[in-house]
C-alpha cells in the first residue's frame, strides 16, 4: 500500500490462505463434481479421453489395456451423449475416481494424476446399471435394457429412476402405471388423455376403433357402432360452425348412426349447457352431447340397442 509519505509497504500474505488451495481456486470445472445435465457428462468424457490420450507418462496408449478402454469409451458415446444411459453411467464413474484422487492428494491435476482404468469398461457400466436398479428386481431375468431397449429411452429412465426414485425401479413403474391409470380414469383430461379415456372404454368392451386426426372429421370412429367421437375439453362460440361442420361431414361421409361429442367431467356447467344447445337444436343428426365419466354408460346403451338388430342376423 502507498503511504501518505509516498512510500510504500507491502502487506504480508497470510501464508495459511496458501497451504492448502480449495478445489475452485484450482479451478476444478463444476462439471467435474456433479452432473446438471448431459452435456456436463459429454464435457467430463472428452477431457478425460484426451487426457489420456495425451498424457504418455500417465497412460501407455500402446498398451491392450488401455487401448480396449479408449475403444470401449468411443464405443459407448458414438450413439450420442444426450438420453443415453451408458454415457450417465460412463460419466458417474469417472466422478467417483476423481472424488477419490481429491481425497488422496488433496486436490488432483489430471495432467500429472491419473485414474485407474477397469480391465473392462462396459462390464463395469453393466454392473454398475443393475446395480443402481436391482431394488425388487430378478436381474436374472429382467434389466432395463430389456425394459427400454431403445438406447435414448433407457437413458431418460434411468435419469428418472436415480433423481425421482433413489435408484428404485419398481418404484418408477409404479409411478408409471400410477400415473397412466390416473390420466384414463380420471376427472381432469387434455384432448389426449380423453381421447385414451374414450380408447380405454371401448377397449374394454372388445370394440374396435379407428382413430383420426382429419381437421375435418370426428377424433374416433367406430366401424362396429357406427359411432363417431368428437372430444372438445373447452368451449368457445367462435369455433360453433367449425364443430358442426366436423359433425355434419362425419355423418354425411361416413354414413353415422351415432355421433358423440364427449367433454371433460370438470367442464363448468355454463360451457356443457352451451354445447347441449347444438343437441337441443338439433342442428346435427344423432348427436349426444355427454361427459368423460358417462361415456361408459352411453356405449352400453348403444350396445344394448344393437343387441336385437345382431339377434336376427
Amino acid at each position: 500500500m502507498i503511504t501518505s509519505r509516498g512510500k510504500i509497504f507491502i502487506m504480508p500474505t497470510n501464508p495459511k490462505s496458501s497451504v492448502k488451495p480449495s478445489a475452485s481456486k484450482l479451478g476444478v470445472p463444476i462439471f467435474h463434481r456433479r452432473r446438471r445435465d448431459w452435456t456436463d457428462d459429454q464435457k467430463l468424457i472428452e477431457q478425460i479421453i484426451q487426457s489420456i490420450k495425451t498424457n504418455p507418462t500417465l497412460y501407455d496408449t500402446q498398451s491392450k489395456h488401455c487401448k480396449i478402454f479408449l475403444e470401449q469409451a468411443q464405443e459407448i458415446v458414438s450413439s450420442g451423449y444426450q438420453d443415453n444411459a451408458d454415457v450417465m453411467l460412463f460419466a458417474t464413474w469417472i466422478r467417483e475416481n476423481l472424488v477419490k484422487l481429491s481425497n488422496k492428494h488433496g486436490n488432483y491435476d489430471l495432467r500429472i494424476h491419473a485414474i485407474d482404468l477397469p480391465l473392462d469398461l462396459k462390464n463395469l457400466l453393466v454392473n454398475r446399471e443393475n446395480k443402481l436398479t436391482r431394488n425388487g428386481l430378478n436381474r436374472t431375468s429382467l434389466s432395463l435394457s430389456t425394459l427400454f431397449p431403445d438406447p435414448k429411452l433407457r437413458g431418460f429412465a434411468l435419469e428418472r429412476i436415480q433423481v425421482l426414485h433413489r435408484g428404485d425401479i419398481i418404484e418408477y413403474l409404479n409411478s408409471l402405471v400410477s400415473r397412466e391409470r390416473d390420466s384414463l380414469l380420471g376427472y381432469s383430461a387434455t384432448i389426449m388423455d380423453l381421447i385414451h379415456i374414450c380408447e380405454h372404454k371401448l377397449k374394454l368392451r372388445g370394440i374396435e376403433i379407428l382413430t383420426n386426426f382429419s381437421t375435418d372429421e370426428c377424433d374416433i370412429w367406430v366401424p362396429s357402432l357406427r359411432l363417431g367421437i368428437e372430444i372438445r375439453n373447452s368451449w368457445n362460440e367462435d369455433s360453433q360452425a367449425e364443430l358442426i361442420n366436423i359433425l355434419k361431414t362425419t355423418n354425411s361421409r361416413l354414413h353415422a348412426n351415432f355421433l358423440a361429442l364427449v367433454c371433460p367431467d370438470d367442464l363448468s356447467d355454463l360451457a356443457f349447457h352451451a354445447l347441449r344447445e347444438i343437441e337441443r337444436n338439433e342442428l346435427v343428426d344423432n348427436l349426444s352431447i355427454i361427459r368423460a365419466g358417462d361415456f361408459g354408460k352411453y356405449l352400453d346403451k348403444i350396445i344394448e340397442s344393437q343387441l336385437p338388430a345382431l339377434t336376427k342376423c
